[in-house]
């Protein structure tokens, strides 16, 4: 075996393999209807397993080669299709015989497949047998095709003989052609299996390269000084492959090798090609030269820079440029023109010709021409929600390359989003992008910057069209001058929290046009005023405590949530107000009248009266009869409320006293307080001490409290801090001589 100077090139050819599935053989159904599976051992076939599914058998049938199944139930039926599954390697199934023949129903070999009429015993059985042979038969054809790297060879014909016989003629290819496009010669068909001889008439001046088979696996041996390949012929088409080049000429000739920028049009050349550039040298001899630099300044305007001549053997030279990112090889040329062999601007290598001569004048040139790797930089502008008001308006894109280049880029919103291509970028470029001031009412939002990647580059600038809202928080009427007043959570849309005091607003806020909920956070001393009076002076509507102004962008209201919904314009239309009116928390007082049951003969018919204390005033509350309550109540006798905070945002303090209850020990004819429940308050202050005597556990006395708006203390029975809404006492009495 022997192979030519420049080495053995082996093409890689994949071959697929199929897979077949196997299935277990399960118990057959008991049944009177009975067929039996062979395999026959013909053409190689011995040994292997093949599987089988039978209509009316529940699992697949494995049979190997030579053998048969025994027999197998299909149950009731008269007729039934066994069908071979695909084997691994590929075969084909031949034929079908059944016994007895007058069974067989039908066959369809290429779905391997046959349908019978089954035996009604096991005596009486339909024996099936499947014969198979290699996948495409028993013989193969043999074709060659002749191959070359040499442009001088494409289209010339060259001759072969197989086994000895006569010579016939090909044409030669193009080896880095697609396949599909070589024209190739057809040298006969010969049993698969079989070793065939290819011999090739080497013309003079000429070397076989490499031989080569597809399949891979069909070359068996080859020579490429005699221009012999032995090949095993495979099932379908096997392919002998031959390369052909000239033999090398011999000395030394000269090799020079230039760099320039690619004409991008109108003769104006990349001006983005620099760098240092390297390259290695492989000649004829498979001696490496090298790695020589070429350094182009930047910016180019074209100019061509190129090594110093240097002596490379003879022959044909292929000259690499070495990795450059950021630049692609569009093109490689030679002086003199005819010089150029090929070329792969992909892989980034040029075969070119050095032919033998002392002449520094009859050099070879090779140039190489590259161009920048460009991106596309697109600009686009959307819009955010709410901000139809912008459709129309043109906004200006500033952009700058570190590559040197700049420009404004003009877009006029629309409703959908709007793009303009800047333009042809040097990949890996930092483009640096800024919008000018769109306007005091809109904002804008995008990156300040891109480093441009392969391909197209989207920098998207959004801008929002915004409005204005104001909260505020109206004064807490009835505090002393001197008291600070409070201050106010709220949150715009569920957001963070906002903090107002009363008495001031907030700075107008930049929101998004469109509808905003704006929420204040629950006190729990504080609510809405329906009824401000502060409003009512102002001439609103307090609608339960919430103004909003203009009154027209009020969109919903949730009291219960002290919430309310508003529009918000575009800024130029003015700013949306809302106002929150609050009053401290009121609450209601009631007092409850029970007796212990052993007191009902002395108490059940008897009334009870009270003075309740409240912020500096004192109410009567009565007659109230056993299982009654009654509130403190207004001139109208509707239940009065009191604010749960005095003047200076303390916790208001009340008391309640049952009058004539006893402090003594009770005596006949004496009632007193033997319990004291509260609901509704908080703090609940009481002199209820044990009492042995008592059906309650204990009797409840007087004493002093401070009480809220009193200067002295005042005597009371039970003293609370007053919660909101209602505040119910309940006395519990027993009488002196239950």
């Amino acid at each position: 075996m022997a192979v030519n100077k420049r080495g053995l090139r082996r093409l890689a050819v994949l071959f697929g393999i199929a897979t077949v599935g196997v299935l277990a053989v399960g118990a057959q159904a008991a049944s009177a209807n009975v067929i039996e599976i062979c395999k026959s051992s013909a053409n190689g076939m011995s040994g292997r397993s093949f599987q089988y599914s039978v209509t009316g058998a529940a699992n697949t049938i494995t049979v190997n080669g030579g053998r048969c199944s025994g027999p197998i139930n299909v149950g009731a039926l008269t007729q039934t299709t066994i069908t071979e599954g695909a084997s691994n390697p590929g075969t084909d199934v031949a034929s079908t015989t059944v016994r007895p023949s007058i069974r067989k129903v039908s066959e369809d070999l290429a779905n391997r497949s046959v349908t019978v009429t089954t035996g009604a015993t096991t005596s009486s059985e339909t024996l099936v047998t499947f014969t198979n042979q290699p996948a495409g038969g028993n013989s193969g054809t043999l074709k060659v095709c002749k191959l070359t790297q040499t442009p001088a060879y494409l289209g010339r014909l060259f001759s072969f003989s197989v086994n000895g016989g006569p010579l016939v003629s090909t044409e030669a290819n193009d080896a880095f052609d697609n396949p599909a496009n070589w024209s190739c010669r057809i040298l006969g068909t010969f049993p698969v299996g079989s070793n065939v001889v290819v011999h090739e008439a080497i013309p003079s001046g000429t070397e076989v390269q490499f031989i080569d088979s597809d399949p891979a696996t069909a070359l068996v041996d080859f020579n490429t000084s005699s221009g012999n390949g032995t090949y095993n012929i495979q099932a379908g088409v096997t392919v002998a492959l031959f390369d052909d080049e000239p033999i090398p000429p011999s000395g030394t000739g000269t090799l020079e090798i230039c760099k320039t920028a690619a004409d991008l049009g109108h003769g104006y050349a990349d001006p983005d090609v620099h760098g240092p550039f390297t390259f290695t040298v492989t000649d004829s001899a498979l001696a490496n030269y090298g790695p020589f630099t070429i350094n182009v300044p930047s910016p180019n305007y074209g100019q061509v820079y190129c090594t110093a001549p240097f002596t490379v053997a003879a022959g044909i030279a292929t000259v690499t440029e070495g990795p450059s990112p950021g630049f692609d090889l569009v093109d490689v040329f030679t002086n003199p023109e005819d010089r150029l062999l090929t070329a792969n601007l992909i892989n980034r290598t040029a075969d070119v010709e050095v032919p033998s001569s002392t002449d520094p004048n009859d050099e070879t040139q090779v140039v190489f021409v590259n161009q920048t790797q460009r991106a596309q930089l697109k600009l686009c502008k959307t819009l955010g929600p709410g901000s139809s008001d912008l459709i129309g308006q043109k906004f200006a894109i500033d952009w700058t390359s570190d590559s040197g280049a700049y420009g404004t880029t003009w877009i006029t919103a629309q409703a959908t989003t709007q793009c303009v291509i800047v333009g042809n970028l040097p990949i890996g470029a930092t483009v640096s992008l800024s919008e000018q001031n769109p306007g005091e009412f809109i904002d804008v939002s995008g990156p300040s910057s891109i480093t441009l990647a392969p391909g197209i580059n989207t920098a998207t600038f959004t801008n929002t069209a915004r409005g204005l809202l104001e909260i505020c928080k109206h004064a807490i009427a009835d505090l002393n001058r001197t008291t600070t007043q409070p201050t106010f959570q709220f949150r715009v849309d569920g957001g963070g929290l906002i903090n107002v005091r009363a008495g001031t607003c907030t700075p107008p806020m930049r929101v998004s046009v469109g509808a905003h909920t704006v929420s204040e956070v629950s006190s729990p001393n504080y609510e809405l005023d329906p009824g401000s009076p502060a409003a009512v002076l102002l001439g609103f509507d307090t609608n339960g405590g919430i103004v909003v102004s203009p009154a027209d962008r009020e969109i919903s209201r949730q009291l219960s949530s002290r919430s309310v919904t508003v529009n918000v314009p575009y800024g130029p239309n003015g700013e949306t107000l809302v106002t929150f009116f609050n009053r401290v928390r009121q609450g209601q007082i009631k007092i409850c009248k029970a007796i212990t049951p052993g007191s009902v003969d002395s108490l059940g018919g008897k009334t009870f009266t009270y003075h309740v204390y409240v912020n500096g005033r004192t109410f009567t509350v009565g007659p109230i009869a056993p299982g009654e309550c009654q509130f403190v109540t207004d001139s109208f006798g509707n239940p009065r409320n009191f604010p749960i905070l005095d003047a200076n945002l303390k916790p208001v303090t009340v008391g309640a006293l049952e009058d004539n209850a006893t402090d003594a020990t009770p005596t006949l004819g004496t009632f007193y307080v033997s319990r004291l429940a509260l609901t509704g308050g908080t703090n609940p202050q009481t002199n209820c001490q044990p009492a042995l005597y008592s059906p309650t556990g204990q009797h409840c006395k007087t004493f002093l409290a401070t009480l809220t708006g009193f200067g002295t203390q005042q005597r009371v029975h039970i003293a609370w801090t007053l919660g909101p809404s209602v505040n119910a006492v309940t006395f519990t009495n027993t009488a002196g001589d239950p």
